[in-house]
């Protein structure tokens, strides 16, 4: 038996309302929970699957027949940051799931990177590293530039991230058990 993922691109101002627009096109990529690989199923490859407009005001949504399982669904577009952010979805057999994708700013993503060299960490000989002692030299080029990135590129209203300073601070707080 099979489900059905029905895939909604959300307004970025107001993710609560579809996307709607007919002047920008999007596409999803559809992963199986634990594999790096796009499902293949039925002889369809969804690494790549166009989300059509869908009604008179051009919003875009798109449903596609899986099998019940666990999927990593993924947005892409040819506008704004190219990127969505991702959605975790489980269905099951003879089900229909929403996913809802709203896509990324370049300030967002601008930000989320900021975040992660800043206050980030990889593993390093088993052990969690901040990114800034791995490659200071490159980290600190990378926040000032950056920065100046930021002061260039127009305000954008939507979703926001909280600076490093707000973090560290908010880190420091750490709940008493």
């Amino acid at each position: 038996m099979s489900a059905r993922l029905c895939i909604y691109v959300r307004d970025t101002q107001h993710p609560a309302d579809l996307y709607d627009s007919t002047g920008h096109y999007f596409a999803v990529s559809i992963h199986e929970a634990g594999s790096n690989a796009p499902l293949a199923w039925k002889g369809v490859n969804y690494n790549w699957q166009w989300l059509p407009f869908k009604g008179e005001f051009g919003r875009v949504a798109g449903e596609f027949e899986v099998p019940a399982g666990t999927y990593l669904v993924k947005g892409y577009a040819m506008c704004s940051n190219v990127v969505t952010h991702v959605a975790w979805v489980q269905v099951n057999d003879g089900e229909t799931a929403p996913v809802n994708l709203v896509p990324t700013r370049v300030m967002f993503c601008l930000m989320a990177v900021q975040l992660g060299v800043a206050l980030g960490t990889v593993k390093v000989e088993g052990k969690d590293t901040p990114v800034a002692k791995v490659a200071p030299v490159e980290a600190a080029a990378f926040e000032k530039a950056a920065a100046a990135l930021a002061e260039k590129l127009p305000k954008e209203e939507g979703l926001r991230l909280m600076s490093a300073e707000e973090l560290r601070k908010l880190f420091r707080e750490v709940p008493k058990e």
